[in-house]
């Protein structure tokens, strides 16, 4: 009885849904919207890190990024690229930014639950 309980259960960890799904806006320090941002989700598979999505904001500032999480990827992070090359607007016009999940503001950026949905605002702060 014991060892079908542990198929039964092992079976349903590999068909895990990964589907990881993370979304909010990014404002500016005035808490207007700020569009033309890119946002990515990656995480590390293996040794390396991967970009397993990545969106730009719309003109509301609202991105929403939904990402299909390899079984080999044990963490994955939603970031704001500081690279003036990858995200010019970011680089041009702001040093850094403020986070908040699910609406409450915090200084641990931007786990993502595997298979899960989460919001993350963020704040930019101008140069």
């Amino acid at each position: 009885m014991h060892l079908l309980t542990i198929i039964h259960l092992q079976s349903c960890f590999l068909k895990q849904d990964r589907t990881t799904t993370v979304y909010g806006t990014i404002t500016d320090q005035n808490g207007e919207p700020v569009d033309s941002i890119l946002v990515t989700a990656q995480g590390s598979k293996h040794v390396k890190y991967e970009i397993f999505d990545e969106a730009f904001t719309d003109e509301t500032g609202h991105y929403e990024l939904v990402a299909d999480v390899p079984r080999q990827a044990h963490s994955v992070n939603v970031v704001i690229p500081f690279s003036l090359n990858k995200n010019p607007k970011f680089g041009k016009h702001f040093k850094d930014y403020l986070v908040f999940k699910n609406e409450i503001r915090t200084l641990n950026c931007c786990n993502l639950d595997i298979g899960g949905k989460t919001r993350y605002d963020f704040q930019l702060i101008a140069k």
